[in-house]
């Protein structure tokens, strides 16, 4: 019988029989020599290992005493019959309780196909490319610190975001009220995790944004949903006694998914519940830039300085969603928690991208990039809505004031749901509201439409099989 090959690492030279034993032993576990295998000789193994034979013969002799192997008079060593080398584990019940105590993110199903109509994608179509690879130029030409950086954000982009807050948003603050995060939702990921315990209530939009609520839920809090209409979150709605709200989430610039603002009269009725209570109202502003044909309404956190607001930004829907950037705003003293407590996770966003996006801000091409986008915007939504009516959908088209979204409330009976899937068999991905919903009160009666990052014949198209999906499910 031919020897077995053995590949063996570099030799600890302060004990050369053992480290020899150790290795062979690996190749028992890895299942590299099985039982019956035949070793090389003393003499092969010392040659190719450098070493005397009898380091070798005291490593083998160790193992034939352990069981491992068997020496046959006139043959040779070899792996024992029967030989198993038992492995250590983790035992099957514990990992399976790890895995089921994970939450599955609920997140969109991915969708390959030019006719996605799924919510919040911005059109990368007239991104300022050399603009940005100038700023990312002058970033990357600064020698980079030896440490690992301000976990609150480079103080360079929080005077950027506090300038530009101030300049298009009316909202006053300073960098040390902000922090820089990866997006909104890792902002309330930090907020959740120092202010938020067991038993807590959040307030929250019905429909609203799963992950935002997954991130609450997951710190122990209660989720409180309450309906929202055309006016956005009814107030009327929220608990009689607040006592137990510590938080309250809100898309007031443009409802998620219904495209509702919140009006101005309920934003102070919010305000005043919130404050009652010693609530903070989480005002996620995840696309307030981009509104078309009315007068824009203040940020809910311009319109109050007691601290009761967190502003969360993020730069997913102006520029990419692979920046990773986002913020969030608030009284200084939430923000020095939040900060130690993200410096126990990840220590800061990287340092080379928030200093390009705070070049691109000062520049003054983040802002040209907005008006420019708001305006191929404004001029999709104008092709989504004549689409529709051209379609002869029997639907209405709403929450067009702002954002990169819409709904459409069919006149029908039919599942939304059921027509989603029936237009996904036509290769077009669209959304029901009830995909949002967190109580069974939402009715399935309305389908979403990102219209943002399609092509003018895509948002055409896309209506068109969109519309004979409702067709045919009415038949």
């Amino acid at each position: 019988m031919p020897s077995m090959s053995l590949n063996f690492e570099p030799l600890d030279e302060a004990n050369l029989s053992a480290d020899i034993s150790r290795q062979i032993r690996g190749m028992l576990a890895a299942g590299a020599l099985c039982s019956g295998n035949k070793l090389p000789s003393t003499r092969t193994l010392a040659r190719e290992l450098q070493v005397s034979r009898g380091t070798v013969v005291t490593a083998l002799e160790t193992l034939i005493a352990e069981g491992f192997l068997e020496s046959r008079t006139g043959s040779g060593t070899f792996v024992a019959n029967g030989c198993r080398f038992e492995r250590e584990s983790v035992p099957k019940t514990k990992l399976r309780e790890f895995v089921l105590n994970v939450i599955k993110p609920d997140t969109d199903a991915t969708f390959d196909g030019a006719l996605n109509f799924q919510a919040c994608r911005p059109s990368l179509e007239a991104f300022p490319k050399m603009a940005w690879r100038r700023a990312a130029a002058d970033a990357a030409s600064r020698l980079p610190s030896a440490d690992y950086g301000d976990p609150q954000g480079e103080l360079e982009l929080r005077i950027a975001v506090a300038s530009y807050l101030c300049r298009a948003r009316g909202l006053d603050v300073n960098p040390g009220q902000i922090i820089v995060t990866n997006g909104a939702l890792h902002a309330m990921h930090l907020l959740a995790g120092v202010y938020l315990q067991s038993g807590d209530e959040v307030v929250f939009e019905d429909p609203g944004y799963p992950l935002a609520r997954q991130t609450f839920a997951t710190s122990g809090a209660t989720i409180v949903p309450v309906p929202v209409d055309q006016h956005g979150l009814i107030v009327d709605y929220l608990p009689p006694h607040g006592h137990s709200v510590k938080c309250i989430y809100v898309t007031p610039s443009h409802q998620f998914p219904t495209g509702e603002r919140l009006s101005l009269t309920r934003r102070h009725q919010l305000i005043r519940w919130a404050q009652k209570y010693n609530a903070i109202i989480v005002e996620d502003d995840y696309d307030g830039e981009f509104r078309y044909d009315v007068a824009p309404l203040p940020p809910m956190a311009a319109m109050t300085s007691d601290g009761s607001i967190l502003y969360c930004g993020t730069f997913s829907k102006t520029l990419f969603p692979s920046l990773r950037l986002g913020f969030a705003a608030g009284p200084e003293a939430l923000i020095r928690a939040m900060t130690q407590y993200r410096a126990l996770a990840d220590y800061q966003t990287n340092s080379q991208m928030q200093l390009t996006l705070a070049n691109f801000i000062n520049s003054g091409q983040f802002e040209k990039h907005i008006y420019r986008m708001r305006r191929i915007y404004a001029h999709k939504r104008e092709i989504l809505g004549d689409a529709i009516r051209a379609s002869n959908m029997r639907g209405k088209l709403t929450g067009t004031d702002s954002g990169l979204n819409a709904l459409v409330q069919l006149d029908t009976d039919l599942s939304a749901t059921n027509i989603a899937d029936r237009a996904r068999l036509s290769d077009v991905c669209v959304s029901s509201i009830a995909r949002y919903a967190v109580s069974p009160r939402v009715k399935d009666s309305s389908l979403i439409l990102g219209y943002a990052a399609l092509s003018e014949a895509n948002i055409i198209e896309g209506v068109n099989r969109i519309s004979n999906a409702v067709t045919r499910a009415a038949q």
